[in-house]
């Protein structure tokens, strides 16, 4: 079984403004959970479920004007759909069934923040298997995505770079946490398996 998964987040330090500030160290920044994807593979690739679950404020209620239009997460969005994060933490937990998922690179330093910020034991057993440290060794490179017009490499447009069509889920776009979350499965399954 592959299991990916992916967060959309708030960075503590966000540009408030109309344009995304640097990117922020994930490992260092605490960054507010706000939408959480995941994708589960069976053993010939095929879907078998997904996660998609907005989280509702914690600490930081305002979504900055780029990060909304960037991912299509409101405030109100959040207040009307949102789950307390416990509660979508236990749903993943549910979800991954004992396996460790994948993500694309600094999810797990995004989950642990909430986590910590919430009081909570950390529930899975081994680190997520990261993506993006592999991509070298398929030779999927920034010229790669740049062929398809893409200016930096991400989990949401690695299914594109590498040919995999995905089936539309409607109202799922990039920049949507179950888009990426299935962009990077159906990737990585693809890459590991040699499909």
């Amino acid at each position: 079984m592959t299991i990916g998964v992916d967060h959309e987040y708030i960075p503590e330090n966000a540009a408030t403004g109309d344009t995304p500030g640097p990117r922020p160290d994930v490992r260092t920044t605490y960054c507010e959970v706000m939408q959480m994807g995941a994708c589960k593979l069976d053993a010939t690739g095929k879907e078998l479920a997904v996660l998609n679950q907005t989280v509702s404020a914690h600490k930081l209620e305002f979504i900055p004007p780029w990060l909304s239009k960037m991912t299509g997460m409101t405030a109100q969005r959040r207040e009307a759909e949102g789950i307390p994060f416990p509660e979508a933490l236990d749903m993943l937990v549910a979800f991954s069934d004992g396996q460790t998922p994948w993500t694309f690179m600094g999810d797990e330093y995004v989950l642990r923040g909430n986590v910590a910020a919430h009081g909570l034991q950390w529930p899975f057993k081994n680190p997520f298997r990261l993506v993006k440290p592999l991509l070298g060794a398929y030779r999927v490179t920034i010229a790669e995505y740049r062929q398809y017009g893409f200016e930096e490499v991400n989990s949401g447009n690695l299914h594109t770079v590498l040919g995999i069509k995905l089936p539309a889920i409607e109202g799922v776009g990039a920049h949507d946490a179950l888009h990426d979350a299935r962009s990077l499965t159906h990737s990585i399954f693809h890459l590991v398996k040699g499909n």
